[in-house]
């Protein structure tokens, strides 16, 4: 496989059943105000974002699967612009205002990406298994950040009963936020960031 020139890696981990979909489809439809019309895991390209305060543009991928192994390891070849292997999840391109699906390598191979954004179950294997991905098929990254989404609604107090639905938007803009924050201020600084 070949290796790509990443420059951060955010991973949203956490026991299961705890929103970490959800919350990366709310963070998709923050970035660029719609999300897919399909329901459960995607994986999208979104071209050409800015980050706060850097004025280049950067391509962002999003996987909102990590529940097993291969599902980590697909997400790493997406990344890496490379159809995935295991079973399909649909993939989308945000292209002029609108959600294109992504049907051949050739389209998604014309994207570089520069922030990978991934779920990953931390229960089990799923993080050593994102470890194991990250340095066995990634080249570098100037910053990986690990969120543990119970830690973040813990932060912002959001509802993690089965009677209230969850923030998801409100999660999203924090985590929108992070990335936004700490990718403006450590773009050329390696370092492993867990919250």
């Amino acid at each position: 496989m070949n290796k790509r020139k990443m420059e951060e890696i955010v991973v949203l981990y956490d026991k299961s059943n705890q929103g970490k979909t959800n919350t990366l489809r709310a963070l998709i439809e923050e970035l660029v105000g719609s999300l897919p019309n399909e329901k459960g895991d995607i994986r999208v390209v979104i071209p050409n974002y800015r980050v706060k305060n850097q004025r280049k543009q950067v391509n962002i991928f999003v996987a909102t699967c990590g529940d097993a192994p291969f599902m980590i390891e697909d997400n790493i070849r997406f990344f890496n612009g490379k159809m995935p292997d295991g079973l399909s999840v649909p993939m989308f391109i945000f292209e002029n205002g609108g959600w294109n699906h992504i049907g051949s390598q050739e389209l998604l191979a014309t994207y570089d990406a520069s922030i990978c954004i991934s779920a990953c179950r931390s229960d089990g294997i799923g993080v050593d298994a994102m470890q194991y991905f990250m340095h066995a098929h990634l080249s570098y990254t100037f910053v990986s950040m690990w969120i543990r989404l119970s830690h973040l609604r813990k932060k912002l107090n959001v509802s993690t009963t089965k009677r209230k639905e969850p923030d998801w938007g409100r999660l999203a803009r924090e985590l929108k936020k992070m990335i936004d924050e700490k990718f403006a201020r450590y773009s050329f600084i390696t370092n492993n960031q867990y919250y």
